[in-house]
């Protein structure tokens, strides 16, 4: 039993079952049991391997893409560029590096990172140590965008594998409604399992289509999710500038549950070790692109990772990183390609979101 699972039994002895939402609240970043703030879930030695870490082109084609928006925006004499979950800096750093070949670019530069793992935070400042420009780290979202509060600058905002880790609501249809899935004690009394709310719910909005789902369909909602789009699309129509999201998910509203739990690279109980495994569930890109359209911005996609990076160049990138490659370099290089852009790898899985403050500007990759 995980110290998270002893929190979590005596929180729900006290207070009663808890929500879903508030379970992965708890299992992500509980202050001191929290995943994100004790785990490094990254690369071969951690829990799952993100596209950055598959291949230094993902960073770069997406470096290549806001400095093309850059350029169409007119080359504004500075910019706020933010992400979101940066990990272990890879794709930030492939995507500094990239800009080498627009200096402008890169000089009107300032960088921010939303973090909420202090491990990640030191191999960040570690990986950016020589970083000329200016750096700054923040605990929310709604911190970075203050930040970038600034009338004679744009905001470029990049987040890849952020949104699936947002907590979500579940809700399950019996005869008398919706009722909210909880977390409760187990019946040994030792373990969590997941329960449901005793009368259904009345306060919450579910998309009109499903309303006349199936007994017992599961539909999944994200507050968190809708609430940073919210905050993301106002200040880009607010101070110019645009988004990218990559992330793994589905475009259109429907039922079905999602939520997993990964550890070591397979899948594992959600309820089993809390802390020790990471907790995602598929991002509903439909309710992100309604919100940025309701700010009154131009969105671009949902479209596959697959034709997004073929799109930007990636077989002209892999003929470039090739040409005097070693054998075995080639082999790699190839092999990152295709599970980059492959329909059976993370070519279809992941979808490409993007949002922009000019309608006029024709955005590449979608």
């Amino acid at each position: 039993m995980t110290d998270l699972n002893k929190h979590l039994l005596k929180l729900i002895k006290l207070h009663g079952p808890i929500s879903v939402s508030s379970y992965m609240t708890e299992a992500l970043t509980n202050p001191k049991y929290g995943y994100y703030i004790n785990q490094n879930p990254f690369g071969a030695t951690g829990d799952f391997i993100t596209a950055p870490e598959v291949s230094q082109m993902f960073g770069e084609l997406i470096g290549l893409w806001f400095a093309d928006i850059w350029l169409k925006m007119g080359k504004p004499s500075k910019v706020h560029l933010i992400e979101f979950g940066p990990g272990k800096g890879t794709l930030m750093g492939d995507f500094l590096r990239v800009l080498k070949v627009l200096p402008d670019f890169l000089d009107v530069i300032e960088l921010h990172f939303v973090e909420a793992s202090p491990q990640l935070i030191e191999i960040q400042k570690d990986k950016f140590k020589k970083h000329i420009g200016k750096l700054n780290w923040h605990e929310t979202v709604k911190s970075a965008l203050g930040a970038a509060e600034d009338e004679d600058a744009a905001t470029f905002i990049i987040a890849n594998e952020f949104f699936d880790a947002l907590p979500i609501r579940q809700f399950q249809k019996g005869d008398l409604g919706w009722h909210e899935r909880m977390v409760t004690i187990s019946e040994d009394g030792d373990g969590l399992t997941p329960a449901l709310s005793p009368f259904p719910v009345h306060d919450v909005k579910l998309p009109e289509k499903l309303k006349a789902a199936e007994i017992h369909s599961v539909i999944e909602i994200s507050p968190m999710a809708d609430y940073i789009t919210g905050l993301i699309s106002q200040h880009i129509k607010n101070y110019s500038g645009a988004a990218l999201f990559i992330d793994y998910g589905y475009t259109k509203n429907r039922t079905g549950e999602t939520l997993q739990a990964i550890e070591k690279h397979k899948y594992a109980n959600i309820f089993e070790k809390p802390g020790y495994a990471d907790l995602s569930a598929h991002v509903n890109f439909r309710k992100i692109v309604d919100i940025a359209k309701h700010a009154g911005l131009k969105t671009l996609g949902p479209v596959y990772q697959g034709k997004f990076l073929n799109d930007m160049g990636i077989e002209e990138r892999v003929k470039t990183l090739t040409k005097e490659a070693r054998p075995q370099q080639i082999k790699d290089i190839i092999s990152a390609l295709n599970r980059l852009v492959a329909p059976d790898e993370m070519g279809t899985l992941f979808k490409v979101v993007g949002m922009i403050s000019n309608a006029k500007i024709d955005a590449s990759g979608f």
